[in-house]
């Protein structure tokens, strides 16, 4: 039964307000998973908020938003964060 949806996807047609919605998922999902991620860190039973993620977090999206290409996202992503880890680190 839970898996009817997805038989009869692309055989039922959806009504056009439930296809705008579900254009939505696959950023939602992916936001939830990563923002998480991007700000805190788990350690034991305690969320700490991780400042050096958080900037490089920070500094992809606006790279995403100003190129729209994915490896210099991750590339600038990438970058910030281990200069953010070693400042922080000289820094704490």
């Amino acid at each position: 039964m839970r898996s009817m949806a997805i038989i009869l996807h692309g055989h039922v047609p959806h009504p056009a307000w439930l296809e705008r919605l579900l254009k939505h998922v696959p950023v939602a999902a992916l936001t939830a998973l990563v923002v998480p991620g991007a700000l805190y860190v788990h350690q034991g039973a305690v969320y700490s908020l991780a400042p050096a993620r958080t900037v490089a977090a920070v500094v992809a999206l606006l790279v995403a938003l100003r190129t729209k290409n994915t490896l210099a996202t991750l590339g600038a992503g990438m970058g910030v964060l281990w200069v953010a880890q070693w400042a922080m680190g000289l820094l704490g």
